[in-house]
C-alpha cells in the first residue's frame, strides 16, 4: 500500500525469522556477555581510540622508565651448592626433619663463615642462603653477590669451612649423620635484574594506565563547561523603561 514501509529487513515476521535475529544473543550469552557489556566494551574501545596518542604516550613512558631502570641496575648472580645428609641408623629418615635445620644453622654461623672468608683473602664473601625442605635430607646452599666466580668461590668456602668445623669436633654435628655434597658449585647464573619479566609486568601496567588516562581525558571533555551568568548592573541597562512619569 503506498505511505506504508517494511518492518521485515531483519526477516520475516515468522517463527524461523525471530530465532534466526535470536541466534548472535544466544551465542553472545553463552559466552557470558550480555549487550550492557558489549556496549561498555565499545565505548572503551572508541573512548581509548579518540585518546590513542595519550594512551601510547603512556605505555612507552611506562616502559621506558622500566627499561631504563634494568640497564643501570648491576646484574646480581647466583651459585647453588647441593648437599644430603645420610645415616646407617634405621630412624634416619624419621628424625630428619630435626637434623635439616640444625645443618642449616650450622652452615650460615658466623663460625662457619669467617673462615670461609679467611679463604678468600681480600675478597668479600658473597650473601650465604640455605634452604631446607620438608621431609628431605637435602640441603642447599645459595650464595648469591656481584662477580660470578667469588659466588662460586664462596659457596664451596663455606662448604668446606663447615666439613672442616665437623671433623675437628665430632660434639658438633649429630652422632652418625654425614654430610656429602651432591651437586655444586653450580654455575653462577644472573637472577637479577630479571628484564623479561620486569618488561612483561611493565607493559601490563603500562596498558591499564594508558586505558585509565584515555578515560579520563574523555571524561573531562565530556563536562559541560559552566554557564556565564551576565552582570546584574548590565542586566539592569538592558532591561527596556516602562513609559511613567519623571
Amino acid at each position: 500500500m503506498p505511505g506504508s514501509r517494511s518492518t521485515r529487513a531483519a526477516g520475516p515476521d515468522t517463527v524461523a525469522g525471530r530465532r534466526s535475529r535470536q541466534v548472535p544473543l544466544r551465542s553472545l550469552a553463552g559466552w557470558g556477555l550480555s549487550a550492557g557489556t558489549l556496549v561498555d566494551l565499545f565505548d572503551l574501545i572508541r573512548t581509548v581510540w579518540r585518546h590513542r596518542v595519550v594512551a601510547l604516550a603512556t605505555i612507552a613512558a611506562v616502559m621506558g622508565a622500566v627499561s631504563a631502570y634494568v640497564v643501570v641496575q648491576k646484574p646480581v648472580y647466583q651459585s647453588t651448592e647441593t648437599l644430603q645428609l645420610s645415616s646407617t641408623d634405621p630412624a634416619f629418615l624419621g628424625e630428619v626433619n630435626a637434623l635439616t635445620p640444625l645443618y642449616s644453622a650450622l652452615l650460615s654461623a658466623q663460625q662457619t663463615l669467617a673462615p670461609a672468608q679467611a679463604q678468600l683473602g681480600r675478597t668479600p664473601l658473597a650473601s650465604i642462603a640455605v634452604r631446607i625442605f620438608t621431609d628431605s635430607p637435602v640441603i642447599k646452599l645459595d650464595a648469591s653477590g656481584g662477580s660470578a666466580a667469588v659466588v662460586q668461590r664462596s659457596a664451596d668456602a663455606v662448604v668446606n669451612a663447615l666439613s672442616h668445623r665437623l671433623s675437628g669436633q665430632s660434639k658438633l654435628g649429630a652422632p652418625g649423620v654425614t654430610l656429602a655434597v651432591i651437586d655444586g658449585p653450580s654455575r653462577a647464573d644472573i637472577v637479577w635484574p630479571r628484564p623479561a619479566l620486569s618488561l612483561g609486568v611493565a607493559a601490563v601496567v603500562g596498558v591499564l594506565l594508558g586505558l585509565a588516562i584515555a578515560w579520563l581525558a574523555d571524561a573531562r571533555q565530556r563536562i559541560p563547561a559552566p554557564a556565564v551568568l551576565p552582570a546584574q548592573g548590565s542586566a539592569l541597562a538592558s532591561r527596556p523603561r516602562s513609559p511613567g512619569r519623571w
